[in-house]
């Protein structure tokens, strides 16, 4: 059934379809009208024998034999081939009751065919022009019981039988075609497809953004009571309670990653970002993909020194991390020189990460695409949790599966997820979603403890559960969680 509601739309036009295609049928079929006359036979009470039965299915055939036909033809004036072509006989009931039709395409012609035949098929049996003796002899006697009628209308079902017809083998080959379509879609369906194929639990799910003129990437900022705007404030609650414990390296590192391209890893970073630092935590915000970044046009920073430049020490962070009009976040673009995908070495990555835990409570990375640049893969492994964001008109399980086992083979960073683009109101399921996952995502010490409780046992995480030992996560020199803040905790 609920595959059944996604593709609702999909099944009325198919319905529609095979309406259509009812009404164009009846168009198109050629107009004919059927006329019909009964004749009784019944045994010979003349005859000098013993009554017999008459055999309706011979006397079907002779009433369409040649020799009747040719009788009707002369006397209706048309060849045996156009009267045979348009005649039928068949026994009406269990009784000895002959139906003789004729389909014409004029009603006067179907009734003076119907009329001919059936007078010819009676004097064929009766067999008026023999002597008295001759009658005798005839085991059977044809009598007219039904005079061939003028039809009215044209012969086969109407508008009012064709068109549910239609309706029904539309809605037929909808639910057919859309039964097809969902066996071969290898998309993520759901949160509990993301689940399943992540093998990791979801933490939010982000409804498309409806309103004209609001940028997605800017959901939470510009439109902050939209759902997907408290959608972010649900993640931002599980996220805070994965990232709350203290660590001696500082703040927690979080990669914002995906298999491909296009499916809201931006998006979410920025607006995840902005909802922390709108609780009152210091964000820096990182974009990491040196090959398409896209921070830097959306904060409006411009060309200036960014991640490139401080991995390669040309400047500081106090340097790269700028302003967005976000109190609490910063911002450090991919760099404006040098940007070369080998800077991005492991090395160099945890000493600039290294600084960025020092100066803030969370550090929030944009990856490029799992699947496509192994930027990621070095960015994975020096992350403290990744989450990997699908679209859910985009995303394959496939490339969930194998997002997710690179990423697992970077290093024993927790996984999490996150599935864009949901098109159902947001509010309808996320409650709920958050009342299940209340349990597994509470306020505990560390993140292995609370993802070994979230994800399922199996899968490669590890032997029966999550391997996440060797996690270096923390909030730094302010730690928090949800009950230090009021509207995370309500809105969580």
């Amino acid at each position: 059934m609920t595959l059944l509601r996604k593709h609702g739309l999909w099944l009325v036009l198919a319905t529609l379809a095979g309406m259509a295609g009812a009404f164009l049928y009846l168009l198109a079929r050629p107009v004919s009208y059927t006329s019909s006359s009964q004749v009784d036979v019944e045994a010979n009470t003349v005859a000098r024998a013993t009554p017999v039965t008459p055999n309706m299915e011979t006397e079907a055939q002779v009433a369409t034999s040649g020799l009747v036909v040719a009788r009707a033809a002369r006397a209706l004036g048309m060849t045996p081939g156009t009267v045979s072509a348009g005649l039928s006989a068949k026994t009406v009931g269990t009784g000895n009751v002959l139906s003789i039709s004729c389909t014409m395409p004029a009603p006067a012609t179907a009734q003076l065919c119907s009329a001919a035949t059936a007078g010819s098929y009676i004097a064929f049996r009766n067999d008026a022009r023999g002597s008295l003796i001759d009658r005798a002899d005839d085991l059977l006697h044809a009598t007219l019981v039904t005079v061939a009628s003028l039809p009215l209308a044209p012969a086969g079902p109407g508008l009012t039988i064709l068109l549910p017809i239609g309706a029904i083998l539309g809605l037929l080959v909808g639910i057919g075609g859309v039964a097809i379509r969902d066996y071969l879609d290898d998309r993520v369906r759901d949160a509990a497809d993301l689940e399943r194929s992540l093998d990791a639990p979801v933490l939010a799910e982000v409804p498309r953004i409806r309103r004209r003129g609001v940028n997605a990437a800017f959901a939470f900022r510009d439109a902050p009571a939209t759902p997907a705007a408290e959608a972010y404030r649900y993640l931002r609650a599980r996220v805070r309670r994965l990232l709350g414990s203290g660590s001696h390296d500082g703040g927690a590192v979080l990669l914002v990653a995906g298999a491909l391209s296009r499916e809201g890893r931006t998006s979410v970073a920025i607006n995840l970002a902005t909802a922390i630092a709108s609780a009152g935590e210091t964000v820096i915000l990182v974009d990491a993909d040196l090959r398409h970044p896209s921070l830097s046009e959306g904060f409006e920073a411009g060309e200036r020194p960014g991640l490139a430049e401080l991995l390669a020490g040309r400047a500081s962070l106090e340097e790269v991390a700028v302003a967005t009009g976000v109190r609490g976040l910063r911002l450090v673009s991919a760099g404006r020189t040098g940007r070369s995908p080998d800077m991005l070495e492991v090395t160099r990555l945890s000493r600039a990460l290294a600084a960025m835990r020092a100066a803030a409570d969370v550090v929030i990375v944009d990856s490029p695409p799992v699947l496509t640049v192994s930027d990621a893969i070095t960015l994975a492994g020096v992350s403290d949790l990744v989450a990997v964001v699908a679209d859910l008109r985009r995303t394959g399980r496939g490339d969930v599966r194998a997002a997710g086992e690179q990423i697992r083979a970077a290093g024993p960073q927790a996984i999490v997820g996150i599935l864009n683009g949901v098109g159902q109101p947001f509010m309808k399921g996320s409650p709920r979603r958050a009342a299940q996952e209340s349990a597994s995502l509470a306020p505990l010490p560390s993140v292995p403890s609370i993802l070994a409780s979230s994800v399922p046992a199996r899968g490669p995480n590890g032997q029966g559960g999550v391997s996440l030992s060797g996690a270096h996560v923390g909030a730094g020199r302010r730690p928090s969680d949800a009950a230090t803040d009021p509207e995370g905790a309500a809105s969580g």
